[in-house]
């Protein structure tokens, strides 16, 4: 028998503990770490690319104001948060780190994937709304709806929006206060108590957007 044949090669300290080649775990956690961002990035740029292209202005999105109860309703998603972050180390210290790192580069590919799946939803849900003169879009299909100004304030640029003046409004056939963000200087100089007509329509998978706004001239008594 040929000796060198059986001989067994000495394991590297990276081998043994991980089973594996060091240079294919470098990589490999290289790609888990870095390749869901930028695809997540690379969703974005193409879902604002498809926005830059259309000459419309895209419908204004109505959204619900979040209403809470008490001091419960505000600590309890930070309850939530420390609670996952408690479980996680007792998870990592029981198991070890080795053992439980699949399921965090699960966790982490699947965030980002929602992400980008979110983004994506987004986009397609306010697809084909758009933002129209109320004067030239009203239709016995479509009657515009009165909303009253409750609070009006302006909201600065960011990252997420242009920025514009944030309205909340008590729209007539909505029981909950909606929150709109009007990017045109003609909201500008509205006030609590003044009066909008709106037009809006239901997003392809949820929500309501704003396809026409117009504010009501007020009336004074003599």
């Amino acid at each position: 028998m040929n000796r060198e044949s059986t001989r067994v090669m000495p394991a590297t300290p990276d081998t043994a503990a991980t089973g594996v080649p060091a240079g294919w775990t470098s990589q490999r956690t290289a790609w888990l770490i870095f390749g869901p961002p930028a695809f997540m990035v690379a969703v974005r740029w193409l879902v604002q690319l498809a926005d830059d292209r259309q000459s419309t202005i895209p419908a204004l999105a109505l959204v619900p104001v979040s209403t809470t109860t008490g001091l419960a309703d505000l600590l309890w998603p930070v309850a939530v948060v420390l609670a996952l972050l408690v479980v996680a180390a007792v998870v990592i210290y029981r198991l070890g780190w080795q053992r439980v790192m699949p399921a965090i580069g699960a966790v982490w590919l699947l965030l980002w994937l929602a992400g980008s799946g979110a983004m994506l939803e987004r986009h397609f849900n306010q697809q084909g709304l758009f933002l129209q003169d109320a004067r030239t879009s009203a239709s016995p299909s479509a009657a515009p709806v009165k909303a009253r100004v409750v609070t009006s304030k302006f909201k600065p640029p960011s990252l997420r929006s242009l920025g514009g003046t944030e309205l909340v409004l008590q729209v007539a056939s909505l029981e909950i206060p909606q929150r709109l963000l009007i990017d045109d200087v003609r909201a500008a100089p509205l006030k609590p108590g003044d009066t909008l007509a709106l037009q809006f329509s239901p997003g392809r998978f949820s929500g309501r957007f704003v396809t026409a706004w117009q504010a009501i001239p007020t009336t004074r008594s003599p």
